[in-house]
Formats: structure tokens, C-alpha cells, sequence
């Protein structure tokens, strides 16, 4: 990934260098929309923690209500430099943020116990940087308006975030007494289209959706203690409720035993679509 990063740094300098010496066309393209992001692994461990807390109240006889959301409809904003080859093709530079999160009230469950009341959470967060360099091919429709494929390659730097946590009520503040955290990079590849509408001879609107392949595997993070930890997905017997609970774990050691069964390192699939809309500044 270093080889990458360097690479494009390298187009980079090298984009802006033949567009200053060549009078080459310089566009800057800022877009902003929505992402709808596969997070299987992530979604399946929320849904077996809602499981595992139905089946642990039911085997206790306590009362139990509330359904976690998925994390699936992210933010995404991309910046990128443009250079214009020819009437046809252009080439760019691109960087962005992609943001996702499930806050503590759309994790919530509660469970009705003997003279108390506890509300549990299990608050999400996703964010990546895409690093990409893309290839635009457009089609005029008019004086004014135009159509353009677009496919990119890069790489994400991904970070992955859960906490689980508890209040007991009348208490407003959460305590949270499990935290994971985990970062990878890995490579991606897009391809979409556009609509763009030219409002003047610097600047242009436009609407993109565009498709992302982009699973990301290798998440790790130092532990307190020093070493280094990876994140592993795997799935955990509760003996005394029977139940095999999927879960997304940094540990440094692979997790043996007959408790343990599916343990791999975990893959974030950061695979979607996205729908953006922007403005194209020419200089």
C-alpha cells in the first residue's frame, strides 16, 4: 500500500507539473451525497447482540423491548483535482471522507428487571479515506450539458468503532465497559456516471452515482499492553443459554477452544452505492 500511496502522489505532482507548464485545463470537482454501504460483518454482529440479550432476558424471565437499527446509509464527500486531456477524456485526483454511525439511541434496548430498569447500547461508527485516481470519459448534449462515465482506482484507509454500554434508569450518562477499535487499508475500485450542466465558462453542476467495490481485511490496533492486535470476527458459546453469538473482537491471538468456532480476521465490506451532487470549478 505504500508503493500506492507514493504512486499517487507521484501522478499528483505530476498532473499539476504537465497542467502549469501546458496550459492544460485545471478543474477542481467538490461533491457531496450519500452512501449505501454492505457493513455484512458489522450488521450480523448488532443483530446477534439484540439475539443474545432477547434469549439472556428470556432465560432470566425479565421483560425486553427495543430493535437496534442497521448501519447501512453513510456520508460521503470527495474532493479531486481535473485535468483536461481533450474534449473527451479527462483524468483526476481524488480524496474524501466516507461517514457512518449508529448513536446510542438508535442502538438502544431496554430490560425490565426485578426493581430496576436498564437501558443497553451498542453505539457503531465507520469512517474511510478514499485515495483515488480516475479516468473521465464525457459526451456532449448540447452546448451546455453533457453526460460522462468515470472509473477509479486507490486505496481506503478504513477505522472501525463499537462500544457497548448500559445506564440504569433514572441515570442519563451511558457507562461503557467494552470498546473495540480497529484500523486497515486496502484497495478499491469504482465506476459510475454523471450529469453535468454547465452554468458558466468556470463553473458547472453535476449528479453522479457511481458503484464501489472495496473490502477492506487486516484490521488491527495496539492494545494497552504494547502488542499488536487483530480484529477477528468470530462467533462465541453462551452455555447457559445456548446460544452462539457473532462478534467482531481485537485480540492479539487467534482464539482456539470449543467455545470458539468461524474465527477468521474480519473483513468490512465497504462495497456500495452512492448518489452525489457537486459544482466543477475551472481555472
Amino acid at each position: 500500500m505504500k508503493n500506492i500511496k507514493k504512486g499517487l502522489l507521484t501522478l499528483l505532482l505530476l498532473l499539476i507539473s504537465v497542467s502549469f507548464f501546458y496550459g492544460i485545463d485545471l478543474s477542481f470537482k467538490f461533491s457531496g451525497g450519500q452512501n449505501y454501504l454492505r457493513l455484512d460483518t458489522i450488521n450480523r454482529t448488532l443483530q446477534d447482540w439484540t439475539k443474545w440479550q432477547r434469549e439472556n432476558a428470556h432465560h432470566n424471565q425479565w421483560d425486553i423491548e427495543g430493535e437496534p437499527k442497521k448501519l447501512h446509509t453513510c456520508l460521503d464527500f470527495v474532493g479531486e483535482i481535473m485535468i483536461t486531456l481533450n474534449s473527451h477524456f479527462s483524468v483526476g485526483l481524488g480524496s474524501g471522507i466516507i461517514y457512518g454511525e449508529l448513536i446510542d439511541k438508535k442502538t438502544e434496548i431496554t430490560v425490565k428487571k426485578e426493581g430496576a430498569t436498564e437501558i443497553l447500547a451498542h453505539p457503531t461508527k465507520v469512517n474511510a479515506y478514499p485515495f483515488t485516481f480516475s479516468g473521465y470519459f464525457s459526451l456532449p448534449l448540447g452546448e451546455k450539458f453533457a453526460i460522462y462515465l468515470k472509473s477509479s482506482i486507490g486505496i481506503l484507509l478504513a477505522k472501525y468503532i463499537h462500544w457497548e454500554g448500559m445506564r440504569i434508569l433514572p441515570e442519563e450518562e451511558f457507562e461503557f465497559y467494552s470498546s473495540q477499535i480497529a484500523s486497515a487499508e486496502g484497495p478499491l475500485f469504482e465506476g459510475g456516471i454523471g450529469f453535468i450542466a454547465e452554468i458558466d465558462t468556470h463553473l458547472r453542476l453535476f449528479i453522479e452515482s457511481a458503484a464501489r467495490k472495496a473490502r477492506i481485511k487486516g484490521f488491527e490496533r495496539e492494545t494497552e499492553e504494547g502488542k499488536k492486535g487483530t480484529l477477528y470476527f468470530l462467533e462465541e458459546h453462551d452455555p447457559e443459554i445456548d446460544f452462539w453469538q457473532a462478534q467482531l473482537q481485537v485480540l492479539t491471538e487467534k482464539p482456539t477452544g470449543k467455545k470458539f468456532r468461524s474465527v477468521e480476521e474480519a473483513v468490512v465490506d465497504f462495497s456500495g452505492f452512492s448518489v452525489k451532487i457537486g459544482i466543477i470549478i475551472k481555472f
